[in-house]
């Protein structure tokens, strides 16, 4: 009885550490918001931030965004293709995974961000509000268009499919049925031993290689 409830004592305490590990979780998630990121930014990049945000949010409705301590992850099937980091300096950086190789030509403010995170990656950086607002359209473009790529490259990865083991097994034309043209004959005969003997008498005409051909698939090869 002593062991029974030592047991039940120790699953109910695990249980219970479980619940408070839990609590503990749920509770730090939810301190990761939206106010979180933006209190006591600049108003500039907060504004900033709003415009990227609906941007990438409108691309599909199953882009997935998450709060997390250091940065707003969005996500498309699981897989990350873009965050944003909004820093107490007047600093926005958004990362978007594409190679930085197959942008071509593209201004200072887009860098390669490969080397340092160890993945494939381009990091854009908004630390001055002056050159931002002087080129606030060029600058949109060519980073909505570098979220798009990102986008686009996590929306266009297919399943694998799994090749089957075996091949299907290719349909075989039924054969037809012997028709017999003309007058004819069949006789069958039971011998004692069992064995059965059938003569069939065919019209002449008729050829004889095809005839033989077929009756040796309606009744030997079946």
């Amino acid at each position: 009885m002593e062991k029974e409830l030592s047991d039940y004592d120790f699953k109910s305490q695990l249980l219970e550490e479980r619940k408070e590990k839990i609590e503990r979780s749920n509770k730090m998630r939810e301190k990761f918001d939206e106010e979180f990121h933006t209190k006591g930014r600049a108003g500039w990049s907060t504004d900033l931030y709003l415009e990227l945000d609906r941007f990438i949010m409108g691309l599909r409705g199953q882009i997935r965004k998450e709060y997390l301590e250091s940065y707003i992850k969005y996500s498309y099937n699981g897989l990350l293709f873009c965050y944003i980091m909004l820093r107490k300096k007047e600093v926005l950086r958004l990362w978007g995974k594409i190679p930085y190789t197959s942008l071509g030509s593209v201004p200072l403010f887009v860098r390669d961000y490969e080397p340092i995170s160890r993945r494939v990656g381009v990091m854009i950086t908004f630390d001055d509000q002056r050159e931002f607002l002087q080129n606030k359209e060029a600058m949109l473009d060519v980073t909505f268009g570098i979220i798009k790529k990102a986008f686009q490259g996590m929306a266009s990865r297919k399943e694998r499919k799994k090749t089957p083991l075996l091949k299907p097994i290719a349909e075989v034309e039924p054969v037809k049925p012997i028709e017999l043209s003309g007058p004819s004959s069949l006789n069958i005969s039971v011998e004692d031993n069992g064995d059965i003997n059938i003569n069939l008498k065919i019209k002449k005409s008729r050829s004889q290689r095809e005839i033989l051909n077929r009756i040796l698939q309606e009744i030997i090869f079946k």
